[in-house]
């Protein structure tokens, strides 16, 4: 496999241009907001950044596959070996309420297996961006760095980013059961795994029936790249690019020093099976977004 330059490249232009056009729609009190079948809101600005962002990929990459949150699911993806894996705007939820916590992202696995992550957040204007074996870097300001998740351990010390406008009751359980209630942080989307990444928080917990492939493919390879250490309720590694597109049994992002730890304290709570959205009695069917 080559060094993913030239997709390295296009996939950080295409993620920079898809948060301008979102931007574009961003404080508008008129923008037109539907419902999707799984009841999860979606807009113009979705749509939009979709759009172009499949544009560029498929005119740059036209043998690869692809899989977004915003097009029907083609599946020629399962006969492909690279399939681009994007989510236009992840949280939409966040884009409506004008919290600034939403983020393009743009992913690629080959094999099942990440490979390339991009996360743009336009607000901040902060590009999050990593390839497999290369490290994980933070360009805001015109400055780009490169992140390293923390190195906390001690469970008093440890910060622990959880969903802010979908806080799951069994995930506060365990939490309270643990002792690290207090030590919760509430954030938007994935910009608390990014706060992962650079080490503002120790570890991401979600046992969010609505989270999907798309919402943790870019954000896995930075995470790994970062130091950190990515895996299901379980502590086993998640795999991309399956026909269930769900994550059934919940995700655990940590500084890999305390995972170990983190997945003791989910498991209380950790269902049989988590159910999809579709799932659901009506009146639990929250988006992630």
């Amino acid at each position: 496999m080559s060094n993913l330059d030239r997709e390295h490249e296009v996939a950080c232009q295409t993620a920079r241009d898809a948060g301008r056009v979102i931007l574009s729609y961003y404080g508008n009190p008129e923008i037109a907001v539907d419902t999707k079948t799984d009841t999860s809101p979606v807009t113009i600005a979705d749509r939009a950044a979709d759009a172009l962002i499949l544009d560029r990929l498929r005119t740059a990459f036209p043998g690869d596959a692809f899989l977004t949150e915003e097009s029907p699911d083609d599946p020629v993806r399962f006969g492909k070996s690279r399939v681009w894996i994007i989510d236009p705007l992840d949280g939409t939820r966040d884009f409506l309420a004008q919290t600034g916590d939403f983020s393009v992202h743009i992913g690629l696995c080959v094999d099942g297996q990440p490979v390339l992550g991009v996360v743009y957040q336009p607000v901040r204007q902060a590009l999050y961006h990593a390839r497999r074996g290369s490290g994980a870097f933070m360009e805001s300001s015109g400055v780009q760095s490169r992140i390293s998740t923390s190195t906390r351990s001690e469970p008093s010390e440890l910060r622990v980013g959880i969903s802010r406008l979908n806080p799951d009751e069994g995930l506060g359980k365990c939490l309270a059961a643990s002792g690290l209630a207090p030590r919760a942080v509430a954030m938007g989307a994935s910009v608390k795994h990014m706060a992962l990444a650079r080490g503002d928080l120790d570890a991401v917990l979600n046992l969010s029936p609505a989270e999907q492939e798309w919402d943790t493919c870019a954000p896995e390879v930075i995470l790994r790249e970062a130091g950190c250490t990515v895996s299901d309720g379980d502590g086993k590694p998640m795999r991309y690019n399956q026909k269930d597109l769900y994550r059934r049994r919940g995700s655990v992002a940590s500084n890999g020093i305390c995972h170990a730890f983190m997945i003791r304290v989910m498991a209380p709570c950790l269902p049989e099976d988590l159910p999809t959205i579709k799932d659901l009695p009506t009146k639990d069917r929250l988006s992630t977004k």
